[in-house]
């Protein structure tokens, strides 16, 4: 029975995407002589309805790539998120604008939570030093960082960009008694970043970012040792778009990340556990008027690795070799005002961990898993100069007929924008 049902769902998901490519290629067909649509517009849920896209560009680029900017100048731009099941305010909101001042300047600035949903500086403590500090020192008390502020720019020079971006966020907690010495808590995050942009002929054109993040928080008790805790985060990114033709573009793409710490207590000092990702992909994009389909399969190896702590144990190490990772997506104009997305998601890994066997001596479990596979569906709402897009929630199909007075979300994520 167990085959029969898997027998059944590998099926019905061929026919689903069978169905689906055959109307986007007649709906093209019909849509060939259209005006040409305003490029801004997109965000988070587009790349995320397309399944988590890196091989193509929408404003969510602007993130990592402060060069963007100049791309989506005269901008409004921010996520609505989703409904976190406790309030009304929702998940992964932020806001931001990019104003261009004249032809090559373009200024613009991003204003983050602590659920920004971006491997960026405007990502917030993501080494959660706050929350250790203050779990392991007794009295800590350090307000977690949030509204994050990121100012950045872009200038163009010709067929060149280049772009800048700083980002800032702070607590403070301090009791003054009225007599004797107070505790002190703090936190901090200082983050740029660089992007450059290159369009060097018509088949041929690149961008390439770096970012640093360095996020501190420190409790400093009236008596005692004063605890320090701190983290150094980098990323780059690069991708080349190589044109084939008319209709197709080879995308390649590699990426790095990099993450370390420290712990101070006094004048004991303790390593933190170090990160690092490297990747690699390859992307064919096919692009009409209308139409978009984009994907391809990707290499990603992470590692992590916990120092050794004198005679108790050694140094451990955690990998992760992810290979292949497909990321695929489609987009189509059903009319003037409404697009439809379409995504898939999957994954295969080795992955290998270990654990204390004595203070010389480690374990070791290597094993083979799978990321199961998603389906993400998108829609694309254009009205004049604003755009809405949205992430579809999957239970709308399920449950059919049983949507009237029902009371499933129709949509899970929302971005906005607003081109001028």
């Amino acid at each position: 029975m167990k085959e029969f049902s898997s027998f059944y769902r590998s099926n019905l998901l061929i026919k689903v995407f069978a169905l689906t490519f055959i109307f986007v290629f007649s709906s093209t067909l019909l849509a060939q002589d259209g005006e040409k649509k305003d490029p801004r517009y997109g965000g988070y849920a587009r790349l995320f309805s397309m399944g988590n896209n890196p091989f193509i560009v929408d404003p969510d680029n602007i993130k990592t790539n402060p060069a963007y900017s100049s791309v989506y100048s005269n901008f409004l731009w921010g996520d609505i998120g989703s409904n976190n099941g406790t309030a009304d305010e929702g998940n992964g909101q932020f806001a931001g604008f990019n104003y261009s001042l004249n032809k090559e300047f373009t200024l613009g600035a991003l204003l983050t939570r602590n659920d920004f949903n971006s491997s960026s500086i405007g990502s917030l403590d993501p080494g959660g030093l706050v929350n250790l500090v203050n779990t392991n020192a007794a009295g800590s008390d350090i307000v977690a960082l949030n509204n994050n502020f990121e100012l950045l720019s872009s200038y163009r020079f010709g067929n060149y960009v280049i772009g800048l971006g700083v980002s800032y966020a702070s607590t403070t907690n301090d009791f003054t008694p009225a007599t004797g010495t107070g505790d002190k808590n703090s936190a901090m995050q200082l983050g740029f970043n660089v992007g450059f942009m290159a369009d060097l002929s018509t088949s041929f054109k690149f961008d390439i970012d770096f970012a640093m993040a360095l996020p501190s928080a420190t409790y400093e008790p009236g008596t005692g040792d004063k605890v320090e805790a701190s983290n150094t985060f980098m990323a780059a990114n690069a991708r080349a778009f190589l044109k084939l033709s008319n209709k197709f573009t080879l995308v390649p793409i590699v990426g790095f990340y990099n993450g370390s710490g420290k712990v101070d207590v006094g004048a004991q000092s303790t390593d933190l556990p170090s990160m690092m990702r490297l990747g690699a992909g390859v992307g064919l994009t096919y692009q009409v008027e209308n139409l978009i389909i984009s994907g391809g399969p990707s290499f990603v190896y992470e590692s992590m690795t916990v120092a050794s702590v004198a005679n108790v144990s050694p140094e451990l190490k955690d990998s992760r070799l992810v290979f292949p990772a497909w990321n695929l997506g489609a987009e189509w104009y059903f009319t003037d005002w409404l697009i439809g997305r379409l995504g898939y998601v999957a994954s295969t890994f080795s992955s290998t961990n270990q654990s204390t066997a004595s203070s010389t001596t480690i374990n070791e479990n290597n094993r083979t898993g799978f990321d199961n596979g998603d389906v993400r569906l998108g829609v694309g709402f254009r009205f004049g100069g604003f755009n809405l897009d949205a992430t579809v929630n999957d239970d709308v199909l399920r449950q059919g007929l049983n949507l009237i007075g029902g009371g499933t979300r129709t949509f899970a994520y929302l971005s906005a924008s607003y081109g001028f």
